[in-house]
C-alpha cells in the first residue's frame, strides 16, 4: 500500500471509534430524517417555469408537513408562503418597459441569462440582492436560480444526496434559457461556484457561456480533516446539528453533505481541472474559515487565464497574501467597516445588502450560534452594539460580542465592480468621459 494510502488508513481506524462513541450524541428529531419530499434534479426537457412551480409545490407540501404542522411558529415571523418564496427556485424575465426605455440593447442585458446557483446549506435567497441589484444594471436580461436536490425542505434530506445530483441541476439551469438567449453568465456562492466551475470544465465547447462570477468559491475547504467525511458518513449521520429556525437555510449540516462537497471539489484539488480561459470574476475573504482563500487566490492566478479576470480579495484579520505572489486582477479591499461594525468578512456575508431585512444589520437573523453557553449566545443576540465578522475572531473577542457576518459591508461597490466586469465581458463599448 503506497504510504499516503497507508497513513489514511491508520487514521480512519484511530478516528472511526471516536466517533461511533460520539454518533449518539446527536438528538434525533423529524426534520433529520429524510422527508420523503427532498428535491431533485429536474427533467432535462422541463421548461423553466414548469421547474419553478412544480418545487415550490414540493416544497410547500414539505415544509407543512414536517414543520408548520407540527410546531407553532418554526421560523419565526415567517409564514408558510413566505419561506417557500425564500427557498424556491425563481425565474425573473425582462422589464419591458424598463428595457424599452434603456434602449433594448445588450449593453442592458438583451438576449443575455444569468444562472445564479446558492451554497451548502442555502437556498436561492441567498442570491437575491444580487439579483435586484443586476436587474437595474441589466433590465432586458433572465435571470434563473436553481435549487440544488436536497435543499429547501428539511435537513435530512442532504443524507441522501450525491453532488452528481448538483452537477445535473446546474447543467440543467445552463440549458434552461430559451434559444434566442446568447450569452449567459451564472454566479454561484460557494458550492454554486464549485459547480458552476466544473459545469464550465465539463461542457466549455458551449459557446453561450460568456463568464463566470464566483463568491466565496468552494474550491478546497478549510478543514484539515475533510477528507475524512466521505468515511465518516456511514458511521455518524451529522457534522453538526444546530437551530433550524432560519427561512432562507438549514441549521444543521448532514455528514453525507460534507462529503459529497469534499468529493465535488476534488478536480479544484488535484489540478486536474482545465484552464479557465473566458472572463472570470472572484470575491474571497482572507478571513475566511469555511474555505481556503489561498487556494482561491492561487487558482485564480493559476488557472484564469483571460484578460478580463478580476478578484476582490477583502482583507481582514488574517494578512495571508502579504508575501504572497499577486497577478494581475487583485483588488484588495479592506474589510474593516466601522459603520456598519464590520470587523471582517465572513464566507456567510458576502452576498447579501448591509439593508437586507433576513440577513443585514437590523435583520432578523443573527448568527451567535458560536456561543455554546446560553449568556453570551443571549448577549450576541440581543447587543445593540456587537461587531460583525469571522469566526476567526471569536477567541478574541470578549463573549458574546461577535456574531458571524451575514452582510456585506461593501456590497454597493462590489456590484459596482461586478457591472463593470459583466459589460466588458458582453464587449460593450466604454462610456464617452464627455
Amino acid at each position: 500500500m503506497p504510504a499516503n494510502g497507508l497513513l489514511r488508513s491508520t487514521l480512519v481506524a484511530m478516528v472511526f471509534p471516536a466517533m461511533l462513541a460520539l454518533s449518539g450524541c446527536f438528538s434525533e428529531d423529524p426534520q433529520h430524517d429524510p422527508s420523503g419530499l427532498a428535491i431533485g434534479p429536474p427533467p432535462a426537457n422541463e421548461p423553466f417555469d414548469d421547474y419553478v412551480q412544480k418545487t415550490r409545490e414540493q416544497l410547500r407540501t414539505a415544509l407543512k408537513t414536517k414543520r408548520f404542522d407540527n410546531e407553532a411558529a418554526p421560523f419565526g415571523q415567517y409564514d408558510l408562503d413566505q419561506v417557500v418564496a425564500m427557498r424556491a427556485p425563481f425565474a425573473s424575465g425582462p422589464d419591458i418597459s424598463a428595457c424599452d426605455a434603456a434602449g433594448n440593447d445588450t449593453a442592458h442585458g438583451k438576449d443575455v441569462g444569468f444562472l445564479m446557483v446558492h451554497g451548502l446549506t442555502d437556498s436561492p435567497f441567498l442570491m437575491t440582492d444580487i439579483r435586484n441589484t443586476l436587474q437595474t444594471r441589466f433590465p432586458c436580461a433572465t435571470f434563473h436560480a436553481v435549487l440544488l436536490p436536497g435543499h429547501g425542505t428539511v435537513p435530512g434530506d442532504l443524507r441522501d444526496v450525491s453532488y452528481e445530483d448538483w452537477v445535473e441541476t446546474v447543467h440543467y439551469g445552463m440549458n434552461s434559457f430559451p434559444d434566442t438567449t446568447d450569452k449567459i453568465i451564472p454566479i454561484g456562492y460557494s458550492t454554486g461556484a464549485t459547480l458552476i466551475g466544473r459545469e464550465f470544465d465539463a461542457h466549455h465547447q458551449n459557446s453561450r457561456m460568456t463568464a463566470m462570477i464566483m463568491l466565496s468559491p468552494g474550491f478546497a475547504t478549510k478543514s484539515k480533516q475533510a477528507w475524512l467525511a466521505p468515511y465518516a458518513r456511514y458511521v455518524q449521520s451529522w457534522v453538526g446539528q444546530d437551530e433550524n429556525s432560519d427561512a432562507a437555510k438549514y441549521g444543521s449540516m448532514a455528514m453525507n453533505a460534507a462529503a459529497e462537497f469534499y468529493l465535488l471539489t476534488e478536480p479544484y484539488r488535484d489540478g486536474t481541472i482545465g484552464e479557465f480561459d473566458i472572463p472570470v470574476f472572484m470575491v474571497a475573504s482572507s478571513d475566511d474559515q469555511t474555505v481556503d482563500p489561498v487556494f482561491t487566490a492561487n487558482f485564480f492566478c493559476d488557472k484564469v487565464d483571460s484578460n478580463n479576470k478580476r478578484l476582490i480579495w477583502y482583507q481582514g484579520e488574517e494578512h495571508l497574501i502579504d508575501e504572497h505572489p499577486l497577478c494581475d486582477g487583485v483588488d484588495i479591499v479592506k474589510s474593516a467597516a466601522p459603520d456598519w461594525r464590520t470587523l471582517s468578512h465572513a464566507h456567510t456575508a458576502i452576498t447579501m445588502r448591509p439593508d437586507n431585512p433576513h440577513y443585514g444589520m437590523d435583520g432578523v437573523i443573527r448568527r451567535c450560534d458560536h456561543y455554546d453557553e446560553q449568556s453570551p449566545n443571549s448577549k450576541c443576540q440581543t447587543s445593540s452594539d456587537a461587531v460583525y465578522g469571522e469566526l476567526n475572531l471569536a477567541e478574541s473577542a470578549s463573549p458574546g460580542s461577535l456574531r458571524r457576518g451575514t452582510f456585506n459591508p461593501d456590497f454597493v461597490s462590489m456590484l459596482d465592480k461586478m457591472t463593470h466586469f459583466i459589460e466588458v465581458s458582453l464587449e460593450v463599448p466604454e462610456k464617452s468621459e464627455n
